[in-house]
């Protein structure tokens, strides 16, 4: 009997074996649920591929197929692209009508397959790495490989109808494509807004310098087993071919996030380059954004040019911004030029002028408030005025065709001792133009004096008796009118004293284009600015000192923009900025708001010249708290701020904490209501994970970018700053930082924060303060957003234990559970109105 007992536990095996083994099929009414993701896949026969639930963010899936034995889970293909699932109760259906389904936590449609469903019988997962839908005949009606992402592998065709589309940092499409152009070139192109230039293959060179075919109506290319990509267009018929050509080797083909398009194959799980498409970088068009210049230190780099800094902290794609207003409508200045030598922004070009003197091309640029540089061939005196300063480069000193740029800058800003572009360092500072509309001549057009005969001469006479009659007379009717509307004044002055009353009584008004223009000496000193416009320094008629910010992208009808300003005037907390008023006129729309005298926290936290003492930090966390609770929970028209960070927290001369910005995520225009990741109103760094879920937003979103602030003020740094690696992105590093700080905080060991906190401070800090901020900020970035506490327990906890440390009393320790609110918080929107 003990054989036969033996035997017994592999046969319990081999009856579970159906139910643990991957599957290659979905047969009809037949689902995968993202709730056992990591077991309920599908997997090709040969198991080179599985198709399934794939976690891209914390509580965030995308419907994908990916390489199996790879490491990370190399992607090959996804349905949802930009429109992430939640991580409860999103699944994908093979629904009875034929039709493959992925459908949102919520049962919102988010992909669905584009196919003729008509007898579809099953999905598959082939062993080629293409999800394929057949009919009771076997044949395919629909297949994966018809819609590629940012891969196309082995046998899959790139037609006419197909593109690969690159994939930023936070999952969603990029700006990079690579298809077939109008005249069947396949090409590698930068495809923004504003920008469509294709830089591979060079178009420097021209179709027939590259052997490349023009006009060739088949259009299609793709990757063979050998590791060798053909195409239609290739003149000579000569394939792209990998390094290690041969068969039996997995490959993809992959247009990366930075526009360059690599054949990776697969080495023991790990996945080596073996051809590249752009052997130098900095060729990539966009690859620094715009302004951006980008050189090799040896390895490709990218900077700012004198006059400039980075528009957004640790993404070059939206390149670098001018220090001073260079747009025609600011005030004019003066201007100089400054040299940046072998350097070029390739293909933004308002004119070609030659040939012409350096001074004559310098003078077309100087007096046309559009150019913000030029570039001169010595040479040839070719003259290339810029109007967008985009694809920059700086090349090697011994380039064949020097290239010299000539950046147009405010005389009054200083460069001395600031590097210049060099292909070898390159230093990020400022950079600005000012310029004004020229004044365009006029000519006054003088009717012909025709000789007469005596008959028209009186004729002539008789007109001009008449003529003078009518002005005489124009001119008693106005001055009587004049004094007439006199008596009607003593009404008109009790009116406007009337509306003064109302406007002293709700401390809010509206503002005329005239006055602001007045107060600000016509937007001339601009106090900085973001993603919701730009602030300008003015003082108004009473002598109060004010910010007015120039609203963009307003989306809402001038009733509809006046209704919510009239909400956000209402609210008032001496940690929140004041607003004064508003103007809404024409396709103007701005705010005025109280000036804050010491600018944003960001400028002076992260400023090595300036040292905020740890007193002045902590009472900065609280003031915040403060102005954010209220904004949750007390003021009248609860309000969610979405972007909150350094930058939109002001200091006062007392270096009082004062929120900006509040009420803006309403009004204005982010592209629609959904919010997926590709709409995110807050910045990178500060935004939580639910932004890019399918989560509806709420409060607690202010609560995670509230930690992230906790942190920066406690360390002196950027929470971007503190990642190992340039490559990393920024939520790993707060999951480590927030999984360190925990493991750390169960402990006794207190010298490790020490080691976090500011050095400048030179170990002058409290330190029950610190441990409790970073306490804090270890719950509030808690993934779970329900696990987060409300702005009140924070604003709570800051108070004991100021109060209890004031007192030299022994501070309490943090409580080990957290209420989490409930009606208040769970705005739809960034603004909801009860």
């Amino acid at each position: 009997m003990a054989p036969f007992f033996s035997i017994l536990p592999a046969l319990s095996f081999l009856a579970l074996l159906p139910i643990v083994m991957s599957r290659d099929k979905i047969p009809l009414k037949s689902s995968l649920s993202v709730d056992d993701y990591q077991n309920d896949v599908l997997q090709s026969a040969d198991g080179t591929f599985s198709c399934g639930f794939l976690t891209i963010y914390s509580n965030a899936f995308a419907f994908s197929i990916w390489y199996t034995n790879s490491k990370n889970k190399t992607v090959v293909w996804t349905a949802n692209r930009g429109r992430p699932v939640h991580a409860k109760r999103s699944v994908v259906t093979l629904q009875k009508d034929g039709a493959m389904v992925l459908k949102d936590y919520d049962g919102t449609v988010v992909w669905q397959s584009d196919s003729n469903s008509i007898d579809v019988q099953y999905a598959q997962l082939l062993d080629t790495g293409n999800l394929v839908m057949k009919n009771s005949s076997g044949k395919v009606v629909w297949q994966s490989f018809d819609s590629p992402t940012d891969t196309l592998l082995p046998t899959q065709k790139i037609t006419a109808a197909t593109k690969l589309v690159s994939t930023t940092g936070l999952y969603v499409p990029g700006h990079y494509t690579f298809h077939f152009t109008d005249s069947s070139i396949l090409s590698l192109m930068y495809d923004d807004a504003d920008v469509h230039e294709i830089y591979w293959p060079d178009p420097d060179r021209g179709e027939y310098g590259n052997k490349r075919n023009r006009y060739n109506n088949t259009r299609m290319g793709f990757l063979d087993d050998n590791g060798d990509f053909v195409s239609s267009d290739f003149a000579d018929q000569q394939p792209f071919s990998a390094s290690d050509k041969g068969s039996g080797i997995k490959r993809r083909l992959t247009l990366d996030h930075d526009g360059n398009l690599r054949l990776y194959s697969l080495s023991n799980g790990e996945w080596l380059v073996s051809w590249v498409a752009i052997s130098q970088p900095c060729n990539i068009h966009g690859l620094c954004g715009p302004n951006g210049i980008c050189h090799y230190s040896p390895t490709p780099t990218c900077s700012c040019p004198p006059g400039y800094e980075m528009n957004s902290h640790g993404n070059w794609s939206q390149g670098c911004k001018a220090i001073v207003d260079i747009s025609c409508s600011v005030a004019k200045v003066q201007f100089k030029f400054v040299h940046l030598p072998d350097t070029d922004f390739w293909g933004s070009d308002q004119q070609v002028v030659k040939p012409v003197s350096w001074q004559a091309c310098m003078d077309i640029c100087r007096s046309d408030c559009n150019c913000k540089g030029f570039q001169y061939l010595k040479g040839e005196g070719t003259c290339f005025p810029k109007s967008f300063l985009f694809n920059g480069r700086a090349y090697p000193s011994h380039f064949v065709s020097p290239r010299n740029m000539y950046l147009k800058i405010p005389i009054s800003m200083n460069i001395s001792g600031m590097p210049v572009s060099q292909s070898n360092v390159l230093d990020s500072r400022k950079h600005s133009l000012n310029c004004d509309q020229m004044d365009e001549k006029t000519r006054e057009l003088f009717p012909d004096v025709h000789k007469t005969s005596q008959g028209e001469t009186r004729w002539f006479y008789l007109f001009g008796f008449a003529g003078a009659i009518f002005i005489l007379e124009v001119f008693f009717i106005g001055f009587a009118w004049f004094f007439v509307s006199r008596w009607d004044l003593d009404a008109l002055e009790i009116q406007a004293v009337e509306q003064g009353y109302k406007v002293m009584a709700s401390n809010f008004r509206r503002y005329n284009y005239k006055e602001l223009a007045k107060a600000t000496r016509k937007f001339k000193c601009e106090l900085g600015r973001g993603g919701s416009g730009i602030v300008y320094k003015g003082t108004l008629d009473d002598g109060r000192v004010v910010a007015v910010k120039m609203l963009e992208n307003v989306r809402q009808c001038e009733e509809e923009f006046q209704a919510e300003l009239r909400i956000i005037g209402k609210i008032n907390h001496m940690n929140l900025v004041r607003i004064w008023g508003f103007c809404s006129e024409n396709s103007h729309r701005m705010l005025v708001t109280e000036y804050i005298e010491n600018g944003s926290l960001a400028n002076i936290l992260f400023n090595e010249n300036i040292l905020l003492e740890w007193r002045q930090r902590f009472n900065i966390a609280v003031g915040v708290a403060k102005g954010l609770a209220y904004l949750h929970h007390e003021c009248l028209e609860w309000v969610i701020h979405c972007d909150v960070k350094p930058e939109n927290i002001l200091l006062d001369g007392n270096f009082e904490p004062k929120i900006a910005d509040f009420g803006l995520a309403k009004l204005l225009n982010r592209r629609g209501s959904n919010q997926n990741v590709s709409r995110v109103r807050g910045t990178i760094g500060y935004i939580a994970p639910e932004w890019i879920s399918s989560l509806q937003i709420t409060a607690k979103v202010d609560v995670y970018s509230y930690g992230v602030v906790l942190l920066e003020l406690v360390s002196g740094k950027r929470v971007l700053d503190l990642a190992t690696s340039a490559n990393e992105e920024v939520h790993v590093v707060l999951r480590r930082l927030v999984k360190m700080f925990a493991n750390n905080l169960s402990g006794n060991e207190p010298s490790w924060i020490a080691e976090f906190v500011d050095c400048r401070l030179s170990g002058q800090f409290n330190y029950t303060q610190v441990r409790t901020m970073i306490t804090l900020a270890v719950a509030c970035l808690d993934e779970e957003r329900s696990k987060r506490p409300t702005m009140e327990s924070i604003v709570q906890l800051l108070l004991l234990v100021d109060e209890s440390c004031s007192s030299n009393v022994l501070c309490p320790e943090m409580p080990t559970r957290w209420t989490t609110g409930h009606a208040k918080a769970n705005a739809s929107f960034c603004i909801h109105s009860l």
